[in-house]
């Protein structure tokens, strides 16, 4: 895994900021936020590409009668570290693992009315939804797992080939928001997208047993510069 510092120091290259350790404007102190803007950036092109170096995770849940959401601050609530639910399994209290029930992702919560079982879910305002069931579950989740942050230049950043990704991309919002260079953030932006289909192409050709959500060779999100 690439260390944070190595792609800082890779990003200043390509703004001819090298002169000095560290660099002369762009200091690691300027330079990490920006980073952690374009990680998050990569960490979602994962996500939207099925590609589980964004982490898949399993919790489970005490669910208590009644219950219609599952957030933060509810009891229970969902795991800290979940970006988006995959797929939810319930049983009852007291039974195996292997008496595990899928439950029905809907697009809107049903209007249904309470059984013993919740039977169905919706992810709506970052929250779990579901009608409630009459007695205690318990609630298996699988999800997307929001990675490690970028706490300083000495972290770890764990998606294994993100260097070239993540230096190009630094690069790109800072010579456009700190240096003024239009143009060249906008030829630093090309190999930024280059980068990024090569590291998404070759995830997905790594997992081909995997269901993958196909969308590497596409327009980008961005508007400008910045990716939507």
């Amino acid at each position: 895994m690439p260390l944070a510092s190595v792609v800082l120091q890779e990003a200043r290259v390509l703004l001819n900021d090298t002169a000095l350790a560290g660099g002369k404007l762009y200091t690691d102190t300027v330079l990490l936020p920006i980073l952690r803007k374009a990680y998050r950036e990569l960490q979602q092109e994962l996500v939207d590409n099925g590609i589980s170096t964004a982490k898949e995770a399993t919790a489970a849940l005490t669910v208590p009668a009644n219950t219609i959401i599952i957030a933060t601050g509810t009891t229970p609530p969902i795991p800290t570290d979940l970006l988006y639910p995959i797929m939810l399994h319930e049983r009852f209290q007291g039974e195996a693992d292997v008496n595990y029930v899928k439950m029905e992702e809907k697009a809107w919560p049903p209007d249904v009315t309470q059984t013993e079982r919740l039977q169905f879910w919706t992810w709506a305002e970052s929250e779990i939804k579901t009608p409630g069931a009459t007695g205690i579950t318990i609630l298996r989740i699988r999800y997307w797992k929001d990675l490690a942050a970028i706490a300083t230049a000495a972290t770890d950043i764990p998606i294994l080939d993100s260097t070239t990704f993540l230096a190009a991309r630094t690069a790109t919002i800072a010579a456009f928001t700190i240096g003024g260079a239009p143009s060249k953030s906008q030829s630093l932006q090309a190999d930024a997208e280059g980068a990024l289909v090569r590291l998404i192409s070759t995830a997905v050709k790594n997992r081909q047993a995997m269901p993958v959500r196909r969308q590497p060779f596409r327009s980008f999100r961005r508007h400008g510069l910045f990716w939507r």
